[in-house]
């Protein structure tokens, strides 16, 4: 045997025995990489073994904000100060949909938190609680399937408040409810079932009487094409209730349910052949013993802004509930500057005549703001947002006060 006989011999028994410890060895699995899924729109992956897409998205935002008030307890707390310091707000948004034969199936959350330190000068109630706890919320919450969606989300009678981050006036309010959808060729139609008391209306009581518990009923027409889109709303409500004096000594007042309804319209112009980006809106309601539904109460509300305290109205009994007429209406124009760049201006008004044990109380208030908005880099917005507003109370009694509201708000959010 020479040596080349020698070394192939060698070669092969090595290799061999290579060949026979390779096949003791486990066998790794396929790794099963995250894919992207288109079928919904951008930010959507598929989660891994399952045919369901899934979004995050969420904001840090960090505000403060500045001005005065004739109303509330703002000024007696804080005398001589016109700045409401700084507060920090997260939301953490999570979206999971799939296709199914019966229509896309989608959940969508939105859990938010804030700071203790409330910022703006007009914090609803619920906002004043959580940033006081830093307790986080769910802001809205929903389900949907084909033509269906329930959950937490914004009411359907629900219009639009202006392009400027602070809202002129109006219906501004989440609600839990269920809605039912179908549209074609640019026209929808839908109809909801919504629980009233998200929109402040009191609980029933079996001996003072009060509501009927009786959700509220809305449909709307929407209508879009080309650079023109409108909506048509109409709700029947059982929210307010009527105080009378016919009760017994311990218990002298009854509250009866009133029902009520209220109609409202928008449209929104499209002004890309005037300035590209350039929007038009404008908007008003009308609503009888339903006061959340044009601004006096709500989300974007009078209410909001007058508060509670010995020159204003009660905020969190009277605006919802009372009956009476009100309506309300807005208009509000943006344009844009550059890609990064952006206007906005809005101008409101809103008014309320009472009814029954509030026949003698009138409201008249208006609002003007001005907001610029600047995105410097993609997921970064800078807002720097003024406002102005005025309320009239006139409830046929000594302490009817008129007064004024000013707030600058500045706010950084970072968007993913």
């Amino acid at each position: 045997m020479n040596f080349k006989h020698l070394l192939l011999g060698s070669a092969a028994a090595i290799f061999a025995a290579g060949s026979a410890q390779a096949a003791d060895l486990t066998v790794a699995e396929p790794v099963d990489y995250v894919k992207v899924c288109d079928a919904f729109g951008k930010g959507f992956f598929y989660s891994p073994g399952t045919d369901t897409c899934i979004k995050v998205g969420g904001y840090v935002k960090f505000g403060t904000a500045f001005g005065d008030t004739d109303f509330g307890i703002y000024n007696s707390i804080y005398p001589n100060s016109n700045w409401s310091n700084f507060y920090t707000e997260a939301s953490v948004q999570l979206t999971a949909s799939s296709v199914t034969e019966f229509g896309n199936l989608t959940g969508f959350l939105d859990y938010r938190a804030k700071t203790g330190n409330a910022g703006n000068f007009s914090q609803s109630a619920t906002q004043i609680i959580n940033s006081a706890t830093n307790s986080a919320y769910v802001d809205s919450a929903w389900l949907s399937i084909g033509p269906v969606k329930a959950g937490r989300f914004t009411s359907l009678f629900d219009f639009g408040r202006g392009y400027t981050d602070t809202g002129a006036f109006g219906s501004d309010t989440k609600t839990d409810h269920i809605q039912f959808t179908y549209a074609i060729n640019g026209v929808g139609l839908a109809l909801s079932i919504e629980d009233q008391r998200d929109r402040g209306a009191a609980p029933g009581d079996l001996t003072l009487g009060g509501q009927d518990n009786i959700p509220d009923i809305v449909g709307a027409l929407t209508y879009a094409s080309g650079i023109f889109s409108a909506k048509i709303a109409a709700a029947y409500v059982n929210d307010a209730i009527d105080r009378t004096g016919t009760g017994t000594a311990l218990n002298p007042y009854f509250y009866d349910a009133q029902d009520g309804w209220a109609v409202g319209g928008s449209a929104e112009f499209s002004l890309d052949s005037f300035s590209k980006g350039d929007k038009f809106f404008v908007t008003a309601s009308y609503g009888d013993n339903a006061n959340s539904y044009t601004g006096i109460a709500g989300g974007t509300s009078v209410a909001g802004i007058v508060g509670n305290g010995a020159n204003s109205i009660d905020a969190n009994f009277f605006a919802a509930v009372a009956p009476g007429s009100s309506w309300s209406a807005l208009a509000s124009y943006k344009h844009v500057w550059t890609p990064a760049v952006w206007s906005a201006v809005s101008g409101g008004y809103a008014s309320y005549d009472g009814d029954g044990y509030f026949d003698n109380t009138t409201i008249d208030a208006y609002r003007l703001v001005a907001s610029t908005g600047w995105t410097p880099v993609n997921g970064l917005d800078l807002m720097l947002d003024g406002q102005y507003s005025h309320a009239d109370i006139d409830r046929g009694v000594a302490d009817d006060t008129d007064g004024d509201i000013w707030a600058v708000n500045l706010w950084m959010k970072r968007s993913w």
